[in-house]
């Protein structure tokens, strides 16, 4: 769920915790819950379908290396290979998703950028059009650590990692014909998702949300289970002044 927040009354030095909650009208029925965090909903996704990517994969795939210098799939384990194709590619895509949230998250609405164009024209970027126009990668190593005030991302040791990880996304979103006939699809990227590789890109872009969990442990939007979380404290007054009772139906 959403990080809950704290208001501290400062006459009585008391304090409450409050949680976000959403409400919606579904087919005439009113359905309430406290308000999920999408990171970690993606996060959660990924993380399941990875494991299940690397049980298949240990069991259909890694034991053949050393042993075998040819291998043909086919009958059950064809079905087994394209459930590790499922699997693995979710996961990929899931956890992508997850640091563009996050990026998109990390940026205020009041945020504007200003750059110079290759024809020298200064531009003002806000918010909406980065979060459509810059690349995650842009996002999450240029733009949120001058927000957060932290050291780039592209300075770490999983970067290149992520960025593989960036490049096999788009190839599975975006898959093109092939070069030799325009009929035939290009399924040349399935080739990297069989490598033992991949499943370290695909970790890399956990420690990257990490990372940014780790720069700043009190942000309202972070995702929480990436070690310690803060949760500062919103001063008031006092309580009446701030909340008003209402009924619980």
């Amino acid at each position: 769920m959403l990080r809950p927040f704290v208001v501290l009354e400062k006459k009585s030095n008391m304090s409450v915790v409050i949680q976000q909650t959403e409400t919606f009208s579904v087919e005439n029925c009113k359905i309430s819950f406290f308000t999920p965090n999408n990171v970690s909903l993606f996060v959660s996704i990924s993380h399941r379908e990875l494991k299940e990517a690397e049980r298949i994969y240990k069991s259909l795939i890694h034991k053949a290396f050393g042993k075998k210098n040819k291998m043909k799939i086919k009958g059950r384990n064809l079905t087994r290979l394209y459930n590790y194709f499922e699997h693995i590619q979710s996961s990929i895509i899931a956890i992508y998703t997850a640091i563009e949230s996050l990026a998109n998250i990390a940026i205020p609405h009041s945020y504007k950028l200003e750059r110079k164009n290759n024809k020298g024209v200064t531009e003002l970027w806000d918010k909406e059009s980065i979060e459509r126009w810059y690349k995650t990668s842009e996002k999450i190593s240029d733009i949120v650590p001058g927000v957060l005030e932290i050291d780039s991302p592209k300075k770490l040791p999983l970067w290149q990692k992520f960025k593989e990880l960036e490049d096999i996304r788009n190839e599975i979103i975006h898959q093109k014909t092939a070069i030799k006939s325009k009929t035939d699809v290009d399924s040349r990227f399935l080739a990297r998702l069989l490598q033992p590789t991949i499943f370290s890109t695909i970790k890399s872009g956990f420690d990257l949300i990490s990372y940014f969990c780790s720069m700043d442990k009190s942000h309202a939007y972070f995702p929480l289970g990436f070690g310690v979380a803060h949760v500062k404290p919103e001063e008031v007054d006092d309580f009446g002044d701030t909340f008003e009772k209402i009924e619980d139906d």
